[in-house]
């Protein structure tokens, strides 16, 4: 008769049910596991997990103050060489946007690195003027622009050139750079929403989003390496 199940139907269905209701039962038990703990706490137990979570807030905002006054929070510029290499001795992670004040894109980068350094205090964000400043782009190979510079405890870590890494084009959203960013460990990650498959679909290979740079200085290029080594700035 159409519309009955048959005798192996019936015992797939039951065997389903059984695990959910094993399932059902785990999370149950976990839950009353969990109770049973709170339970247990005293009033002492319940001060001490206040103390600690006011002390972990304490320490939070002493570190965002430390932050602060080393110019986390607001996006500026590093005014020359000088300034460039103290600042990067005083933050742990650092984002340089190296960029040239008639480059369209490098105008793109500054309205991103506005919004991500008001959201991400514990990564400093500058930029400087490549024109001004050759010694540093020969030194660290810049040769488009935009470009920006990862800094990590002093040392360069990654420098990424153009817009590729965020999708390839100019339409690319804060929240793409800042995933990009999380990524290479210069910003937290809890608060980072996943934009990999975004960025993978809107990628554009063939195009061309960045700028030739030519800057050369023979005086620079003369200077020897050892006295301004950038991967070691103690030296400096």
């Amino acid at each position: 008769m159409s519309g009955m199940i048959t005798k192996q139907e019936f015992n797939a269905i039951g065997a389903v049910e059984q695990s959910l209701l094993r399932v059902a039962q785990e999370h149950e038990r976990a839950l009353d596991a969990q109770l049973a703990k709170m339970d247990n706490l005293g009033e002492d137990d319940f001060e001490a997990l206040r103390q600690k979570r006011k002390m972990d807030l304490q320490k939070q905002v002493r570190q965002e103050q430390d932050w602060r006054q080393l110019g986390h929070g607001r996006y500026a510029e590093c005014t020359d060489t000088k300034d460039f290499f103290n600042a990067a001795k005083k933050s742990a992670r650092m984002l340089v946007h190296f960029y040239r004040s008639v480059t369209p894109r490098c105008q793109i980068v500054d309205a991103h690195f506005e919004r991500l350094a008001a959201r991400h205090v514990e990564c400093r964000f500058v930029k400087l003027d490549a024109e001004k400043n050759p010694y540093l782009v020969e030194k660290l190979g810049i040769i488009v622009l935009p470009t920006i510079v990862l800094i990590k405890d002093g040392k360069t870590d990654h420098a990424i050139h153009g817009f590729d890494e965020f999708g390839g084009t100019d339409n690319f959203t804060t929240e793409d750079m800042a995933y990009v960013l999380a990524n290479y460990g210069m910003i937290k990650p809890e608060a980072v929403e996943d934009r990999s498959e975004e960025i993978s679909a809107t990628s554009v290979r063939a195009g061309f989003n960045s700028i030739k740079l030519n800057i050369r200085s023979s005086a620079y290029a003369q200077m020897d390496n050892d006295e301004d080594d950038f991967d070691n700035l103690d030296d400096v």
